[in-house]
């Protein structure tokens, strides 16, 4: 689940005027509970134009250290001579925790998403899903967090620097209708 107050970090590192700033309403990470955030990220949709979202976004994230950081850094060095090709086409075998399907695209970029099937509906991986009491909107900027997860493991596999430029899907966004995917371009080999 996002953490409000590193978003808020993250916006002041890349220079989120502070008028706008004070306009958020920040919840208490204690209470652990989804909807505060939700309505946080709907501040976000409101106060910021979609690429500060996708920037403040791609830098969050959970389980960025332990096993799958370990994972993904050894998965990295040990393919550090192939191409960027050959690396995409090895991780879909790769014995990564918490893993996820990538893909180079025709223009360059690249597509990540998680395919995870409950029946006929794709699930949400973020725990906090199970802790909504009712039925609630959720902007697609909240999956963004998720894509921070990706990017930062990516980066780690495939040794190569990504910008989130876009929030393809969510399962939590499409009421299960849609898989979690993500369009990231590649800035630097």
């Amino acid at each position: 689940m996002p953490i409000a107050a590193k978003i808020m970090r993250t916006m002041r590192e890349i220079e989120i005027p502070e008028e706008i700033l004070t306009q958020f309403d920040v919840p208490d990470a204690r209470g652990n509970r989804p909807e505060p955030i939700i309505a946080f990220i709907n501040q976000m949709d409101e106060l910021l134009t979609k690429e500060q979202r996708l920037l403040v976004m791609e830098q969050q994230g959970c389980t960025k250290t332990g096993k799958n950081s370990i994972a993904t850094l050894a998965f990295g060095y040990e393919h550090a001579d192939k191409t960027l090709e050959e690396k995409v086409a090895l991780w879909a075998t790769a014995d990564i925790p918490y893993s996820f399907q990538c893909e180079l695209n025709h223009d360059g970029t690249l597509s990540a998403h998680f395919d995870i099937i409950a029946g006929q509906k794709y699930v949400c991986v973020c725990s906090a899903i199970k802790k909504l009491s009712q039925p609630t909107h959720v902007s697609d900027t909240y999956c963004g967090c998720c894509g921070g997860f990706v990017r930062h493991n990516l980066q780690n596999a495939l040794r190569v620097k990504l910008r989130l430029k876009e929030i393809v899907s969510s399962p939590f966004s499409s009421c299960g209708k849609r898989r979690c995917e993500w369009l990231f371009e590649i800035v630097d080999k």
